[in-house]
């Protein structure tokens, strides 16, 4: 088994009746596993967190270099460009669901 360290927890009731509920249902042995299964959800998202900050930051990045190196389009063209693209899945749509 591998190494363990003993924390006393304080919970909310509503906390320590699902914990309980937990227990009961036959998925969980005991409250231990319970708050393991949670931390293990907590890593899991504090990991996609930080991959999705990262991702943003490396976005960032990108985009201040495209700037320093004058690759930008002036944002009327870019504003142009997406009303146009939804006007055409607009277009396409309607077209779908008159023949649909």
């Amino acid at each position: 088994m591998p190494d363990r360290e003993a924390k006393t927890l304080s919970f909310t009731p509503q906390h320590a009746d699902f914990v309980r509920e937990c227990v009961a249902s036959g998925r969980y042995q005991n409250a231990s596993e319970v708050v393991r299964a949670g931390l293990r959800l907590l890593q899991d998202q504090e990991s996609e967190r930080a991959a999705a900050l990262d991702q943003a930051r490396a976005m960032i990045e990108q985009g201040a270099a495209e700037l320093d190196r004058g690759e930008t389009v002036p944002g009327e063209e870019v504003f142009a460009r997406w009303e146009e693209r939804i006007a055409r899945r607009r277009r396409e749509a309607e077209a779908h669901g008159a023949t649909g």
